[in-house]
């Protein structure tokens, strides 16, 4: 990994934080308030939202390095990819919740899994895009 691929993952997970911000803090709020369980202690309020911005940043740095191994050098292809990545690790991670955990129904975690294929869109086509554009 190299410092661009670097830069371009921040800029990429700095997009997913904003979008996260718009789909779970806006959009969405409401229904996952409503769908996860009122456990004491579940949820931190307030919560931290360094953590969040980081983990966004991570996960931008990890798409900006599977779109640069992919040889990604468009915002469409980046969008489709980072949706399609997105989705899938979210599908996976909350079923193995699913199967031990009493946090989402499936139902719920399927939702979560297509609030992140948004996620990944928006972070994968700024990705996509910024290779095409510092491509030589």
């Amino acid at each position: 990994m190299n410092m661009k691929t670097l830069l371009i993952g921040l800029a990429g997970g700095i997009v997913a934080f904003l979008t996260g911000f718009f789909v779970y803090g806006i959009l969405m709020m409401e229904y996952f308030s409503t769908n996860t369980p009122k456990i004491p202690g579940l949820t931190k309020d307030p919560m931290e939202i360094w953590a969040t911005g980081l983990g966004n940043i991570v996960w931008g740095i990890l798409l900006s390095y599977i779109i640069a191994i992919a040889g990604i050098k468009s915002g469409a292809k980046g969008a489709l990819n980072g949706a399609f990545i997105f989705f899938l690790f979210s599908l996976g991670t909350n079923i193995v919740f699913y199967s031990q955990y009493n946090i989402y129904t499936f139902q719920t975690g399927i939702v979560d899994a297509l609030c992140m294929a948004v996620l990944g869109a928006t972070s994968g086509a700024l990705t996509g895009w910024l290779y095409l554009r510092t491509s030589a």
